[in-house]
C-alpha cells in the first residue's frame, strides 16, 4: 500500500485539490482518501456527513478501528475531518509523544489489504502533531507549490520536519515530486519558481513534475457542486492536468 501525504506549510497551494484529484482520478486503482485537516474542505468536496457518523476523530478518541470510520461515496472511499481535529494536538501531547507519532501508521497498517493507495490532506501546518502522524506513516510525499515569495520558507521547514521524521521513525520517508499549481510559465514570477524548485529539488533528490496545473475556476465550482473534476468538467484545463500529472506519480509502481 502506498501512502502518500499531500503536504505544504502555506495555505492556498491546492493541496486538498490535489488529494481529490489523487483519490479520484486513479483508475484501476483501490483508493483512500483521509482529510486530516480540521477544516474538512476534502470531506465537503466528497459530500460526506461530518456530524452523524465517525471521522478521523473518533478513530482516536472513540475507541473504533479505521476501517469503521470510512465512508463508501460515488467518488470512492475516504474517512472524513472536521474541527475536532484540533483537539488531538492536546490529546496527544506530553510523556507520549513519540508513541503518539505512529498511531495513525498503527492504523492505516489494518487497511494493507484493502487499498492500493492512501491520500492525507493536511492543515497548512509543519511541526503540528497531525502533520507530522502525516510523515510518519507516509512512502512519499507531494508537495504542490505555486508562485509565491515565501514558497522557499515552507519548503525550508519542511525539509527541516522530514529529516526529524527520517531521524525518529520513518528513514525510509522521500518526496515524490513538486506539483506547480496556479502556474503560468509565461509570468515572470512562475518562471522563476520554476527554476528555484528545479534547484531545491535537485539539493533534496527529488523533482518537480513536468506537469503543472492551470489556475481555473472550474476547480472551485466543481468542489461546491461536490463533484470530482473529471465528473464535473472532464476536458477542463485543470481535470487535463490532474490526468497528465498522474501519469508520472505511478511511474514505476
Amino acid at each position: 500500500m502506498r501512502i502518500t501525504t499531500i503536504i505544504n506549510g502555506k495555505g492556498g497551494v491546492g493541496k486538498t485539490t490535489t488529494a481529490h484529484a489523487l483519490a479520484t482520478g486513479l483508475e484501476k486503482r483501490k483508493t483512500l482518501a483521509i482529510d486530516y485537516d480540521p477544516q474538512g474542505n476534502l470531506s465537503y468536496a466528497f459530500g460526506v456527513d461530518v456530524t452523524n457518523t465517525p471521522t478521523m476523530y473518533h478513530v482516536f478518541t472513540g475507541d473504533i478501528a479505521i476501517e469503521e470510520a470510512i465512508q463508501h461515496t460515488s467518488q470512492g472511499d475516504i474517512v472524513a475531518g472536521n474541527a475536532f481535529l484540533r483537539q488531538l494536538e492536546a490529546l496527544f501531547s506530553g510523556p507520549n509523544y513519540l508513541k503518539s507519532i505512529r498511531k495513525l501508521a498503527e492504523q492505516l497498517r489494518r487497511l494493507t489489504s484493502t487499498y492500493t493507495h492512501v491520500f492525507i490532506d493536511n492543515q497548512p501546518l509543519i511541526g503540528g502533531i497531525l502533520t507530522t502522524q502525516s510523515l510518519a506513516c507516509a512512502t512519499d510525499l507531494v508537495v504542490p507549490v505555486s508562485a509565491d515569495t515565501f514558497t522557499l520558507q515552507g519548503l525550508a521547514k519542511l525539509q527541516e520536519a522530514i529529516k526529524d521524521i527520517r531521524d525518529l521513525v520513518n528513514p525510509a520517508l522521500r518526496i515524490d515530486g513538486l506539483l506547480l499549481t496556479r502556474h503560468n510559465p509565461r509570468t515572470i514570477i512562475s518562471g522563476d519558481l520554476a527554476d528555484n524548485m528545479r534547484t531545491w529539488a535537485a539539493l533534496e533528490h527529488t523533482r518537480v513534475y513536468q506537469t503543472y496545473i492551470r489556475e481555473s475556476v472550474i476547480v472551485k465550482e466543481a468542489q461546491a457542486c461536490k463533484k470530482s473534476l473529471f465528473a464535473y468538467s472532464p476536458h477542463s484545463n485543470p481535470a487535463l492536468d490532474y490526468k497528465a500529472f498522474m501519469k508520472e506519480y505511478v511511474q514505476g509502481e
